[in-house]
């Protein structure tokens, strides 16, 4: 937005801007123009502003990373110090009004609100549309291994594609250790619905598991696997609840078998900064097998753009079969900022 300077002079002057559009003309067009886009004759900052005329920017943040951005400056979520923070001159409902306005700017409708943009879990897929990539590790108590690399990418509105590709190493019974890449999975998601009043989102989406790996060393199925799914995440009071329910279809059933997914997870941030600390747990269902990882999460940057969790999967059912594992993955939105702009 605008310096420091410039706020002080608005807000002592004799005619006060009253209503929240008045202030965004008074206060904030001198950066980010009176239409949002951030295209001004003068510029008053050295860094560009954002394009709020821009949906994919306007969107994706819920308002909580807004509205401390608003009160508490640009340094304050990782921006630019340019951004001079307004909470000792506004109240938060104007804030919050502020935000509204902002939003406003996007002028497409279907576009679902940052506000559903709930916390990742470790295993369960989130409804939210993503640009990430994503280290996924999966460590045994046999020193056995999985080491999935997922790229995530938003089309669209509402849609998303992902490739995932899973590096494993486990000891095999009279061949020693085995090494190599897994079926690769390639897979795609569309919002179905979402709710902004009572925040709630449900997504549809579809996984294929290549056969890529070697069936004959343990490293794939030796089919494709069709894997339908739906994905639901709601905010409960303060507790994220995110639900994914999977089928998975072999295409040839005597090379694997039929298997129903399920994985609930409920959680809560620390506190409304991009780099909270959130905790958790989720309940992981295959067919009769079942396991809880409790888990935290938390941002490696002011930004948010790099995040981190790490979590243990206990075994509750076929506790011999499954083997406790620690869990985990970093995360990289890699079209946010890493670090504060100056």
């Amino acid at each position: 937005m605008l310096g420091v300077a410039v706020v002080v002079v608005a807000l002592g002057s004799q005619t006060q801007p009253v209503t929240v559009p008045e202030m965004w003309d008074a206060w904030c067009a001198r950066c980010h123009a009176a239409d949002g886009s951030g295209r001004v004759a003068e510029p008053t900052v050295t860094v560009e502003p954002m394009d709020f005329t821009d949906c994919t920017v306007t969107t994706a943040e819920p308002d909580a990373d807004w509205e401390l951005a608003i009160s508490h400056g640009g340094p304050a979520v990782g921006l630019s110090s340019e951004m001079p923070a307004f909470g000792d001159a506004v109240n938060a409902e104007t804030i919050q009004g502020f935000v509204r306005h902002m939003r406003g700017f996007c002028k497409e409708s279907g576009w679902p609100s940052g506000n559903l943009n709930f916390p990742r879990p470790i295993f369960t897929e989130k409804a939210f549309p993503e640009n990430e990539f994503v280290l996924l590790p999966v460590i045994s108590h046999r020193t056995d291994f999985t080491f999935t690399a997922i790229f995530e990418r938003r089309f669209g509105k509402r849609a998303m594609w992902e490739v995932a590709m899973p590096v494993t190493s486990f000891e095999s019974i009279g061949r020693g250790r085995e090494n190599g890449v897994g079926d690769v999975e390639v897979a795609a998601k569309y919002v179905i619905a979402t709710s902004a009043r009572t925040p709630r989102i449900l997504t549809g989406g579809l996984e294929v598991a290549l056969s890529t790996g070697s069936a004959s060393r343990g490293l794939g199925s030796g089919t494709t696997v069709w894997e339908p799914y739906l994905a639901f995440g709601a905010l409960v009071r303060d507790i994220y609840v995110q639900t994914q329910a999977k089928v998975e279809f072999p295409a040839d059933s005597t090379k694997a078998d039929r298997a129903f997914v399920y994985q609930v997870y409920a959680g809560r941030d620390w506190s409304a900064t991009p780099d909270t600390w959130s905790y958790g747990v989720e309940l992981n269902g295959e067919n009769d097998e079942l396991a809880i990882t409790p888990q935290l999460r938390t941002g490696l940057t002011k930004t948010g753009a790099l995040g981190a969790s790490v979590g243990v999967r206990v075994p509750i059912t076929a506790r011999h079969e499954q083997g406790t594992r620690v869990v985990g993955y970093l995360l990289w939105e890699y079209l946010e900022p890493v670090r504060a702009r100056p």
